[in-house]
């Protein structure tokens, strides 16, 4: 296809996909309904037949939402070539980094080989790793030596090096998340002038949320000192400047952070405190710009990416709700879980 052409099938495509969204009113529809019947409207009844225990029926679901996910990026995928079509690739690397992430725990935890397998997604080839080789080998330095060389390799190097000088779990973890989300970064300066700034507005949005979550989680939670936490940040986001953040990890507290924000993000965050309520909220933003760059952008990778990540938050809002009927939760409790509260923020503002 040609440039043009391309983009004519990416708006078309997302235009007739941006359909499947949900709305509020059909999560809150979902609610009343009982988990044969969400199911149902799932196309996900024959996994209530396998009588499976919850564990593997939660499994199960997860890996069905999942393959739908992989299902609509293989038909956004098929006109793109070059830099475009590596955005779109690499943002969906990130559930096979969930399998990195299963396997080291596994190994650290000491489970089985078959332990071990039963915790695998099966993603397209295009991006999976080589499980049978990674389930084999001996320690953890050795299962990412072994990805060094490939398209995980820029992750695996610097993860095998902190796992290597600190040997401890939690900054393996944190460099994998920084690492992907710094490829992410990498592969959107590559686009077409074009497309590049609508594109890094979203993506800087992203960054944004990923940023200051770390940020708390690491200065507050885990005491880091301000050094060690603006290592793990990405000083490239929309809002959040290196200028920013290098402010923010010097701060005491998280009510001092969030009065310290930018301007453009005091309105919605200034006054929060809970780090729940601050998650929920910068979820409801990223969301927010998403459906813009759906809505309005000019750009058709752009408002591919766009789509990808409003779908994952609805088919994950989905899976919580399933997850709460398979529990027989109180409609409250799982309306909670499922954050659909701030999906009422996200849709008012867009």
């Amino acid at each position: 296809m040609s440039v043009q052409e391309t983009h004519t099938y990416l708006k078309a495509r997302t235009a007739v996909m941006a359909d499947r969204l949900y709305s509020p009113q059909l999560f809150d529809d979902l609610l009343q309904l009982s988990l044969e019947e969400v199911c149902a409207q799932s196309n996900l009844s024959e996994l209530l037949d396998t009588g499976a225990d919850e564990s593997k029926l939660n499994l199960a679901v997860e890996r069905a939402l999942i393959n739908t996910l992989m299902h609509e990026l293989s038909i956004l995928m098929r006109p793109l070539v070059g830099p475009a079509r590596d955005i779109l690739v690499h943002w969906t690397r990130k559930y096979e980094l969930y399998n990195l992430k299963a396997l080291i725990r596994g190994k650290l935890l000491g489970l089985s080989y078959d332990e071990l397998r039963g915790n695998l997604h099966e993603l397209p080839a295009l991006i999976s790793l080589p499980h049978e080789n990674l389930l084999r080998t001996e320690n953890i330095a050795e299962l990412l030596r072994q990805l060094e060389v490939g398209q995980y390799g820029d992750i695996a190097i610097q993860a095998r090096k902190v796992y290597e000088d600190k040997n401890e779990p939690f900054s393996l973890d944190a460099t994998i998340d920084q690492r992907y989300y710094a490829g992410l970064l990498k592969r959107a300066r590559l686009i077409p002038a074009e497309d590049r700034a609508p594109l890094m507005q979203l993506i800087g949005a992203v960054i944004d949320q990923q940023n200051l979550l770390w940020l708390l989680r690491y200065r507050f939670n885990y005491e880091l000192s301000p050094s060690e936490t603006y290592y793990l940040l990405l000083p490239f986001g929309h809002h959040l400047q290196r200028e920013n953040l290098v402010a923010l990890v010097n701060l005491n507290n998280t009510q001092q952070v969030m009065e310290s924000l930018p301007e453009s993000m005091l309105a919605d965050l200034g006054q929060l405190l809970s780090h729940m309520d601050i998650e929920k909220t910068l979820e409801a933003m990223t969301a927010q710009q998403a459906q813009k760059s759906l809505k309005y952008s000019t750009s058709a990778i752009t408002r591919s990416l766009a789509y990808l990540i409003l779908r994952e938050m609805d088919l994950g809002r989905l899976f919580a709700i399933i997850q709460g009927k398979v529990l027989n939760l109180d409609v409250a409790l799982i309306r909670e879980a499922a954050g659909l509260d701030s999906l009422q923020t996200e849709t008012a503002h867009v």
